[in-house]
Parts: C-alpha cells; sequence; structure tokens
C-alpha cells in the first residue's frame, strides 16, 4: 500500500457512487474518501472514451492515467450507471491501484434485491479484509454504523435548521463542509458541524427580499453554481443532490445482522434516477419545497448523464403543476462554461425575484 495517507493515519479507500456504504471500509480500519477529479483539461482519457461520457468520470479516468490518484489505497466501483461500469474496466487495466472492486448494485428495492445486496457487501467484506489483512467483524461494523449515523445527525442537523427564515447558513458554506465530510477524517467534520449548529447566523438579507432556492441533481462538488445564486441576491436553502440532503437522510437501524442493516439502508434511502421509484421522488420534491419555503429550484444534471435527461421531463411537469419555477441546467464538471451559464441563472433569478419586489 502506499504511505500517503490522510490525517487520520489510515490508508485511503476511494468511492465514486453514495451506495458504496462507508462503514464497511471504515471497519476494516480505513478511511472512505469520495473521489474528486484532479485535472482542470483532459489529456489523456479521451484516447479510451467517446466525446458524449459522463465528464465527472472522463476526469477521474484521466486522473488516474495521469498519477493523479496514487494516494489512494483503493478503489470501490459500482454499476451505478453504464458509465462507471466502462470506467471500472478501464481502471483495471490501465491504472495500477493497489485494490480495487466493483460493487454490484441491484435495481429492485424489495426485500429480494436487499437480500441480493447484502450478499455482494459479503463480498466486498470479504475483499477488505484480504487486501488489507482486517478481520472486520460484526461488533467493527456496530461501531461504523453508530458512527456513520452521528455524523449524519450531525449534518441532518445543519439543514434542519435551513428551514428557518431567513436561512441561517449560506448554501456554498453548508456545500463545502458536505464535501469535506465526504473527504476528511470525519472526526473533523463532525466538529465543525456541530460548530456551526450552535452559532447559526442569518445569511444576511431580509426574509422578504431573499429568494429561496433548492438545487438538485446528481454531482455538485465545486462551489460556482451556488455562489453565483449568493451572489445575485438569492440564497440556496437546500441542495438534495446525491452528496446533499439525501445522502444524509436515513440512519443505519440496529439488527441482528449489520450487514443486512447496512443494505436496507443504502438501498431504501431516497433514491436516484438510477432506481425505481420517480412517483416517490417527485412526492419527495413537493414535500421539501413545502417543509422549505422554496421559492424556485435548479436542477443541475452533468452533461450527457442519462438518468439525469429522464427525470427532467416529468420533473418540468410536476413544478408546472405547482406553480414553483424551474431552470434545468447541464454542466461539464468545470463549470467551464461559466460566462453562458451565469447569464442563465441571473435570468432565473429574476423571474423568482420578481415575487420580492
Amino acid at each position: 500500500m502506499t504511505d500517503e495517507q490522510t490525517d487520520s493515519g489510515r490508508p485511503r479507500v476511494g468511492w465514486l457512487c453514495p451506495y458504496v456504504p462507508e462503514e464497511l471500509i471504515m471497519a476494516a480500519g480505513l478511511e472512505p474518501v469520495r473521489v474528486q477529479g484532479r485535472v482542470t483539461k483532459i489529456k489523456e482519457a479521451d484516447a479510451h472514451l467517446v466525446h458524449n461520457f459522463c465528464p465527472y468520470l472522463k476526469n477521474i479516468l484521466d486522473s488516474g492515467l495521469r498519477g493523479r490518484l496514487e494516494d489512494l489505497d483503493g478503489l470501490v466501483f459500482t454499476n451505478s450507471c453504464d458509465g462507471l461500469r466502462r470506467l471500472y474496466d478501464l481502471w483495471s487495466v490501465h491504472v495500477e491501484t493497489p485494490f480495487i472492486h466493483f460493487l454490484e448494485l441491484p435495481r429492485n428495492v424489495d426485500q429480494g434485491g436487499i437480500t441480493y445486496f447484502a450478499a455482494k457487501l459479503v463480498d466486498l467484506k470479504s475483499r477488505l479484509e484480504e487486501a488489507f489483512g482486517k478481520s472486520i467483524t460484526d461488533q467493527n461494523l456496530r461501531e461504523a454504523i453508530s458512527a456513520m449515523n452521528e455524523q449524519r445527525e450531525s449534518i441532518l442537523s445543519l439543514f434542519e435548521l435551513q428551514k428557518r427564515v431567513p436561512a441561517p447558513f449560506k448554501g456554498s458554506d453548508l456545500l463545502g463542509l458536505c464535501w469535506q465530510e465526504t473527504t476528511r477524517p470525519k472526526a473533523e467534520t463532525r466538529r465543525k458541524a456541530r460548530d456551526m449548529a450552535k452559532r447559526p447566523s442569518a445569511s444576511g438579507a431580509s426574509p422578504d427580499k431573499l429568494p429561496r432556492i433548492m438545487v438538485m441533481g446528481n454531482l455538485i462538488d465545486r462551489p460556482f453554481l451556488f455562489q453565483t445564486i449568493e451572489a445575485a441576491g438569492a440564497s440556496v436553502v437546500l441542495f438534495d443532490t446525491c452528496h446533499g440532503l439525501k445522502h444524509y437522510t436515513t440512519l443505519v437501524e440496529g439488527g441482528p445482522d449489520p450487514i443486512i442493516d447496512l443494505a436496507t439502508r443504502y438501498l431504501l434511502r431516497p433514491s436516484c434516477g438510477r432506481l425505481p421509484g420517480r412517483r416517490a421522488r417527485l412526492d419527495r420534491v413537493g414535500q421539501l419545497i413545502d417543509e422549505y419555503a422554496i421559492d424556485g429550484l435548479i436542477h443541475s444534471g452533468l452533461t450527457y448523464c442519462d438518468y439525469s435527461l429522464f427525470e427532467t421531463p416529468p420533473l418540468e411537469d410536476f413544478l408546472k403543476a405547482n406553480q414553483v419555477p424551474l431552470l434545468v441546467l447541464e454542466n461539464d464538471y468545470l463549470w467551464s462554461d461559466a460566462e453562458r451559464l451565469k447569464t442563465r441563472i441571473d435570468a432565473f433569478l429574476e423571474v423568482v425575484g420578481g415575487g420580492f419586489e
């Protein structure tokens, strides 16, 4: 294994999809890390991938090919989408990482799906034990589950405070904390979350002059969108992205089999477009709009993401019927088309803000 480690002193195992249980990695004495692309210009990945490929995954491959992810001791892939499946194939051939594993994610969200997913988690557990020389006991798993439940509760408490008018935290600050929570040692961000909850401060604008914006979609790990919204005089009250609110919603219940408990929580938590349940996802959007007093919604998806594109038309119909303004954006992960996107965001916020004159 590599000598480069996080401040926790533990080897790092990266993950690219929130359906990978961090608890299993932690129970092996390892540090789970959400992987971020580390290049600003693609140089090598285009030789292996077609043009219309997920820009996030392409950045990850380019980062790996250029040695920018050598601080990782392992990487767990999933079949969350075809792009991630193809990334695993290429990574196993062209990038040397001490440990890689492909975790099968079922499409069924019933008892059969839970049983199947639990069996795949047992496979991951065995591979981690073999690769890192650590026996993962039920007690190890329960301790990791308890730690992650505490972690989720600390972040969820901040999202709960965002229901206030005005919202106490800038969306960009909360986004930064959530990203740190998935990339830094857990205890570090748990302390930060507790400190934030003790000292909530209004975002600066009076309630009648502050449009409340909800952001949803898939991966957003850069602050451009949130900072642009805030600079235009609105507030990102809530973001329900794949590492936003839905990533922390639902704790792991304590049952007799911690593997079953993990499979149940991860498979039945608020889903993305990868899994069935579109009606439930739309109902969730409506509930969040009411709870957080949302004035407008921005749906941001990565370019070429089929699941994001499939979800957009029914979302448009749903929000139109409920008279909630919607802006649909696509981004290339690096937000390189900043000026055009800024113009669209500004125009949208003028429409939303019209009722606040």
